[in-house]
This record gives C-alpha cells, sequence and structure tokens, in this order.
C-alpha cells in the first residue's frame, strides 16, 4: 500500500447553503488558499453570483482562470446540475479548457427528498463527452450498483483507463456508511484504480481513517461537511484541508500536491 495521499477540496456549499456556511464566499482565494494547505484537487461546479447551480459556465471559467493563474491545483469538474437541466448543461463544466478531471455518476439514487437521475444512456453520454474533452472521469460509487456499471461501461467500450472512484456515503436516504460497506466496495475495485471516498456530514477527517488505512484517498469542503475532527464548524474550507492533512499525518499517510497528484492518477502533466 502506498503511503502517499491525495487531498480533494469541495468547496462550495449547495442549495442549503446556511446549513454549512452562512454567508459569501470566495471561491478562488478558498482554493488557491487550500491548495497552499495542501489539497491536490478541487471540485468544482458551475455556480452563479449566489452559489447556486447555474448552466451558464461564464462564473465558472473566471473562478478557474483565477485559480490557475495562482496556483497548480487540478480542477475537477461536475455532472451534477437539477432535474430540469438538459444532458449538455449537466456538462458545461467540461468546456472549460482547464478543467483535467470530471464526473461520472454511475447510477441513480435515492437523494434527500428525490431521486438524483443517471440513466445508463445518460452515463453513456458523459463518458463520452468526458473523452471528448480528453478529461479523466472521476466516478462516484452510492451503491454497490454503480460498479456494475463501470464494468459495463468498460465492456461496451466507452470507458478506458485511468480509472478512478468515488465512494459517497451518509447521503440522506442513499447507502449509510459501515466499515463492511467499504470493505466491500474496495473489494470490487479493479487492480490499480485510484479511489477516494467522502461522507455527508462527517465529523471530520477522523471520521475517514479506515479509508485512509487501507490506502484510500479523501475528500473535504463544504459542499460535503463543515466540521473538523474534533467536532467544532470550521470557519473557512482550508481549515478543513488542514485537518485532513493532520489527520493523514496520524494516519502514518504522506500528503501529496498537484504535479504528484496527476502523476498518481494518471493525468497529462501541465
Amino acid at each position: 500500500m502506498s503511503k502517499e495521499i491525495i487531498i480533494v477540496v469541495a468547496p462550495v456549499p449547495g442549495e442549503k447553503q446556511d446549513e454549512k456556511y452562512p454567508g459569501p464566499l470566495d471561491v478562488p482565494e478558498e482554493v488557491i488558499r487550500c491548495e497552499e494547505a495542501g489539497a491536490a484537487i478541487a471540485h468544482l461546479h458551475a455556480r452563479d453570483a449566489d452559489l447556486l447551480q447555474t448552466v451558464d459556465p461564464t462564473l465558472f471559467q473566471e473562478h478557474v482562470r483565477l485559480i490557475r493563474k495562482a496556483c497548480p491545483i487540478i480542477i475537477e469538474g461536475s455532472t451534477g446540475g437539477a432535474p430540469e437541466h438538459t444532458l449538455d448543461q449537466r456538462c458545461v463544466t467540461f468546456t472549460i479548457p482547464e478543467v483535467e478531471m470530471g464526473s461520472l455518476n454511475l447510477g441513480s439514487v435515492n437523494m434527500f427528498d428525490g431521486v438524483y437521475q443517471n440513466r445508463y444512456e445518460d452515463i453513456c453520454f458523459y463518458a463520452r463527452k468526458l473523452a471528448e474533452h480528453r478529461i479523466v472521469p472521476t466516478m462516484p460509487v452510492f451503491d454497490l450498483s454503480h460498479l456494475v456499471n463501470y464494468r459495463r461501461l468498460v465492456e461496451d467500450g466507452v470507458l478506458k483507463p485511468p480509472y478512478v472512484f468515488e465512494f459517497v456515503f451518509d447521503v440522506p436516504y442513499a447507502l449509510p456508511y459501515t466499515d463492511r460497506y467499504l470493505d466491500l466496495f474496495v473489494e470490487h475495485l479493479p487492480p490499480g484504480a485510484v479511489w477516494f471516498c467522502v461522507r455527508h456530514h462527517q465529523k471530520g477527517v477522523a471520521d475517514l481513517r479506515r479509508v485512509m488505512d487501507l490506502g484510500g484517498h479523501i475528500r473535504v469542503g463544504y459542499e460535503d461537511s463543515p466540521f473538523l475532527s474534533d467536532g467544532r464548524r470550521a470557519r473557512n474550507n482550508v481549515e478543513l484541508v488542514e485537518d485532513a492533512v493532520e489527520q493523514a499525518s496520524r494516519a502514518g499517510r504522506h500528503v501529496v500536491r498537484a504535479d504528484r497528484a496527476r502523476e498518481i492518477i494518471g493525468l497529462a502533466s501541465r
């Protein structure tokens, strides 16, 4: 097992912003400071001035420009979106040249009071868009059936290496975290796969200790949880990254920066 570990920061809360961060948020500044603190990847959505989901990439492009000008952090786009968005609209972040990674959801799942819908034909559409823009997919896994869909994508010739997975637990009405579920997901990974884990409203990175012990990588940020390992609410995303660095060190893992993360994942150097 490699001792190296990659930290992803997802800095922007979703629609329920006040629940996690009451107030304005300077996304580029947060990302730049998080990179300085140890984050190698920034997971970003296209959002408007109120930080709500949008299909207009103008502000997203400006944020990416400011981030890239200041630091080498890897930019990861998202196919997350509202139910009314078209497939092309959900891929809007992929149109920005600086985006190196992008989420490829592998199936539908109950989420909060609705269903996060990702039909197989839609997944294939997203995979082709990612390939068209030469963006490496990050595959969120909410359910074991999503790993079955991954294999189907490979068999259908829609998906090629590198294979990067992100296990997501504790989203309301989706799969809760247990060590047994995590072990089961890890057992179903292909050889050499890179994998991350995140828990919705995790109580700091201490909640991801088994992930680190198994050789996985981790994600933090206001999109997922505002809490630090000591139970306090973080004042900014930087504190969440600093907590991740400290907990990784306690687990005997060495935090790597963006250039080394590109090598581990299999991204082209920049």
